[in-house]
């Protein structure tokens, strides 16, 4: 069986080198080794099956499975899609906890092949910003041996920032086919769908296990649709936030360009709209006009007067949102609400109970403690998993130190602590030039799909450069880092087929939902 991705990918003279080739018969010494092989795999097999270890069985199954997959990328990435976007329901439940894993170990196999296929052929390359994010990729993983961190602190590390980067170089580098693209693009409108009705069974069933609406935040941000809903608290109720309004920009863009029949915007957008008023995430009210000023933005510097109605809409559409949290879930005031907000975000509160630091301090907490002894660690960090901290998993060194302080709150604090100044600039860079990379496509394109799919880009990445500096899970939460994954990576096959990276590849059609 020929390899997709091989022969699609490889030039032509490796084609003909590898048709040439004689197909002998296997020797007698090498069937034996390889019967050999065989019965060693299947006894490591059946001691991993005696040790009851459900992780370590995985392991085991993804040595052999994963290979295989590979010859199969079309179906490696629905598994990581159906797995990092529906299975995070089954966070909470201890023993299913770790099936997302699949996500990470399935996607840093579809590394290999990526690179392979940039490295084959002239008609694929990566945009400016997938290299800065390899390049991001090789420091870390230099700077982190150079600082000579524990070899599991790496592993853990390493596996929580680039779990997903396989995926996002997958979607540009490897060739589907554009039915693919196009079923893995109606898919994921459909987990946006589907984030309401989980929603209202986490708000239903699991908010009054934690208290109910009288208990404010504490008890309401278990509603996080299908990114994991933990009924002991920190649920990613923001991720599921950010993935519905990137899904109603990609909707709205669409709609705007005359790809999507009104009727059909306006019921889609409802059903994505109802999730944001079941739980308690007071940064959707910055979203929202972030969101909408971003897909405004070519049309307001056009005519500004014109769209005022659209941008007064916006507004009281913020207000209607903003009243939702503070006055039905928070049962308060509008200046009761502000000052208990920048307390706990820029004051001297530490953001939760328990921690010392906020989103502000967190940042600023780590400038205090550089010394001028150690450039090195100023600007290259500590290592990958230093500042990593929990009560229910392996804290890295500094997370240990720090226990309780919050240093890894956001993703800005986790980054300086790990890779130091120059590892955050690496990072902040990679959306940057992927917003400017949007901006280019959106130029350049004459297919109205286009345009519209790279505006919505761009105000994705907006939220995406909001969460670096309001939480951590761009750089530890499987969910998140997919959503900004499949972004990118979607971004980098428009390119592709838009002629913008190497030779011109064929446009592929854009069909509409409804």
């Amino acid at each position: 069986m020929k390899s997709p991705i091989l022969s699609r990918g490889a030039p032509p003279s490796l084609k003909r080198w590898s048709a040439a080739l004689p197909r002998p018969r296997l020797p007698t010494a090498k069937l034996a080794l390889t019967t050999l092989a065989l019965l060693l795999l299947s006894f490591l097999f059946g001691l991993l099956a005696l040790s009851g270890s459900l992780v370590q069985v995985g392991l085991g199954a993804a040595m052999v499975i994963g290979p295989l997959l590979l010859m199969l990328p079309e179906l490696t990435v629905w598994i990581i899609l159906v797995s990092g976007m529906l299975l995070g329901i089954l966070s909470s439940n201890p023993h299913m906890g770790k099936l997302t894993w699949s996500v990470s170990l399935l996607s840093i196999l579809l590394l290999l092949p990526s690179i392979m296929n940039v490295l084959w052929t002239r008609q694929r390359r990566l945009p400016s910003f997938m290299q800065v994010a390899l390049l991001f990729l090789v420091f870390c993983v230099c700077s982190t041996a150079f600082r000579g961190g524990g070899l599991q602190e790496f592993l853990a590390g390493f596996k929580r920032y680039f779990q997903t980067f396989g995926l996002m170089l997958a979607l540009t580098a490897i060739v589907f086919r554009p039915s693919a693209i196009d079923n893995w693009r109606k898919f994921l409108v459909l987990v946006g769908l589907l984030q309401f009705p989980f929603a209202l069974y986490e708000l239903l069933i699991l908010v009054p296990k934690r208290g109910g609406l009288a208990s404010g935040s504490d008890a309401t941000d278990v509603v996080a649709g299908t990114f994991g809903a933990n009924i002991g608290g920190g649920s990613p109720n923001a991720v599921m936030v950010i993935y519905l309004f990137i899904t109603m920009a990609f909707l709205a863009a669409r709609w705007r360009a005359g790809l999507l029949r009104p009727a059909v915007f306006y019921a889609l957008t409802f059903v994505c709209l109802l999730p944001l008023g079941m739980g308690e995430t007071k940064v959707a009210v910055v979203m929202l006009p972030l969101v909408g000023l971003s897909l405004l933005r070519p049309d307001l510097l056009k005519a500004p007067l014109r769209y005022a109605p659209a941008i007064l809409g916006l507004g009281l559409l913020t207000c209607l949102l903003g009243y939702l949290y503070v006055v039905v879930m928070m049962h308060s005031n509008l200046s009761e609400v502000i000052d208990k907000t920048l307390r706990y975000n820029v004051g001297n509160q530490g953001y939760s109970q328990g921690q010392i630091l906020n989103r502000l301090t967190s940042f600023t907490f780590w400038f205090t403690q550089q010394r001028w002894d150690d450039p090195v660690g100023f600007l290259i960090g500590n290592g990958l998993g230093s500042s990593y901290s929990s009560l229910t998993s392996v804290s890295g060194h500094l997370g240990v130190k720090y226990m309780h302080y919050g240093i890894n709150l956001t993703a800005a604090s986790t980054l300086l602590w790990d890779t130091g100044l120059v590892g955050l600039a690496l990072f902040v860079s990679v959306f940057v030039l992927a917003w400017l990379s949007a901006g280019r496509l959106y130029r350049h394109s004459e297919d109205a799909a286009v345009k519209a799919d790279a505006l919505a880009i761009q105000a994705a990445i907006t939220l995406f450069m909001l969460s670096i500096v309001y939480a951590d899970s761009i750089v530890n939460l499987v969910g998140m880092e997919m959503i900004y994954a499949l972004v990118l990576g979607y971004l980098g096959y428009l390119m592709q087929q838009q002629g913008l990276l190497g030779k011109r590849a064929a446009p592929a059609p854009h069909r509409t939902i409804g």
